[in-house]
This record gives C-alpha cells, sequence and structure tokens, in this order.
C-alpha cells in the first residue's frame, strides 16, 4: 500500500465540503487541454475530515486539512488493483497532485485546484450527475452484496427491474420474468406478491436470481439512488443496480 505523508497546516478551513463529491471537467496542465483516460473522470468526495479520490482504478484516501486558500493532505494511502499503463500513469499524476499541498478555490458548485501550471476544475456530482428517479429509468443488476462482499454479475446475465407510476415492478431476473406490485416510500419499498415465470435456472442466472428473490421477498427493501446507481439492501445483503433511461 502506498502511503503519503504531507504536513498539515495548522488553523482550520473556511471551505466547507463535507458531504459533497466533486467530478473532472477540465484539466489544464502547462496552459494545454489534456483529456482523461477515455471513459474516466476524476471523482473528488469529502466526508468530515476524510478526501477520497479516484481516476478510473485505484482509490486515494488521506485525511484532508484546508487552510487558507491550500489543501493539505495526511495518514494517505491507495488501493492496489492491478490497473493499464495509462490508467496506472493517471493515478500516479493525480494522487502526486493531491499530496503536493494544492490551491483550492470554491464559488457555488465549481471547485478548482492549481498547482504549479497544473489546473483541474470540478463540478458538483450533484449537478454534473443528477440522481436518476427510481420509477421510469431500467435497473440493469450488476453487483449482488452479501456482507462486506461484493460479486459481479456474472457475463451474460442480465436480470433487470423496472418501477411504474401506477405502483408495479417489473423484474427480470436473468432467467425469469414478471410483476407485482410495490409500494414506494422515500427509503424504502415494500413489494407485493411477485409473479415469475417457471423456466428452471442453472448456473449463474440462477445465482442471481436466487440473489434477486432474497431481496424483493422482503417485506421492507430500503434504497438509496447515487447518480445512476440503485442501491437496494435488506440487512447485510443487497443488489447494486444500474440506471438507464
Amino acid at each position: 500500500m502506498l502511503v503519503v505523508g504531507c504536513g498539515v497546516l495548522p488553523g482550520s478551513g473556511s471551505l466547507d465540503l463535507n458531504g459533497r463529491e466533486f467530478l473532472s471537467t477540465s484539466i489544464a496542465v502547462d496552459g494545454m487541454n489534456r483529456d482523461p483516460v477515455a471513459g474516466t473522470v476524476i471523482r473528488l468526495s469529502f466526508a468530515d475530515d476524510h478526501l477520497s479520490a479516484n481516476a478510473g482504478c485505484n482509490t486515494f484516501g488521506a485525511t484532508y486539512r484546508i487552510e487558507g486558500d491550500v489543501l493539505a493532505v495526511t495518514d494517505a494511502s491507495t488501493t492496489e488493483m492491478g490497473c493499464d499503463a495509462a490508467l496506472q500513469t493517471q493515478d500516479e499524476w493525480l494522487f502526486a497532485l493531491l499530496g503536493a499541498q494544492p490551491v483550492i478555490t470554491l464559488e457555488g458548485n465549481e471547485l478548482v485546484l492549481s498547482e504549479g501550471t497544473t489546473t483541474v476544475a470540478f463540478l458538483d456530482r450533484e449537478e454534473a450527475e443528477p440522481d436518476l428517479p427510481l420509477i421510469g429509468p431500467i435497473w440493469t443488476v450488476n453487483t449482488i452484496l452479501t456482507g462486506d462482499a461484493a460479486a459481479s454479475v456474472p457475463e451474460g446475465v442480465v436480470a433487470t427491474l423496472a418501477f411504474s407510476e401506477t405502483g408495479q415492478i417489473f423484474v427480470n431476473t436473468g432467467c425469469n420474468s414478471g410483476s407485482g406490485s410495490v409500494e414506494i416510500l422515500d427509503t424504502t419499498l415494500r413489494p407485493g406478491d411477485i409473479a415469475l415465470t417457471l423456466v428452471a435456472c442453472t448456473g449463474p442466472a440462477a445465482d442471481v436470481e436466487r440473489a434477486m428473490i432474497a431481496v424483493l421477498s422482503a417485506d421492507v427493501v430500503h434504497y438509496e439512488v447515487d447518480a445512476d446507481q440503485l442501491t437496494l439492501s435488506i440487512g447485510d445483503r443487497g443488489l447494486r443496480l444500474t440506471g438507464t433511461n
């Protein structure tokens, strides 16, 4: 694990970043625009005194402090996922920037980090990627959650959920399909009986179906939408889904 140490400046910061997440909108180095690796964006998240950053592969975490207009981090570390060369280089560049005590400014929903000839502009995630509504999108299961473990849905298995304005839920388990009633509250769902076809499922499709039925059979299911991600949970079990309109 990479550990980065930087001295934290004394005093208290004036920017209120707690609970906010930002996505990069532009990168400039030596006055020239620099595109991130295709399909990636830099994400910065702030919670209490903790900063988290990700640019498509590994995640950087640290304690942060703002003094005046400087962002300083300490007790920093990163995950150690294997990345391809381009992503690895991008990670190293980002983590070095965060460890170099860049100047930080915030105006409304726009945040900027600058250090030397490098400037990165960000936009608040809620403006850059607004949360999808629960009702309307097709939600495709991508992850099965069990305790502290998260297992990706096997390749070739496509399992989906959709919710209607009339209080119905439409289910495709990757093997069987059907529908039922559902009561949607602020943070919870109360599924009714769901009628499914009776195809005998085997292999990975059967595993995904069992995980979906376990969640949708609960009396109360907690849900949370974050951008295009929906998490359904019952105790220490759950599903993570990606929404598309």
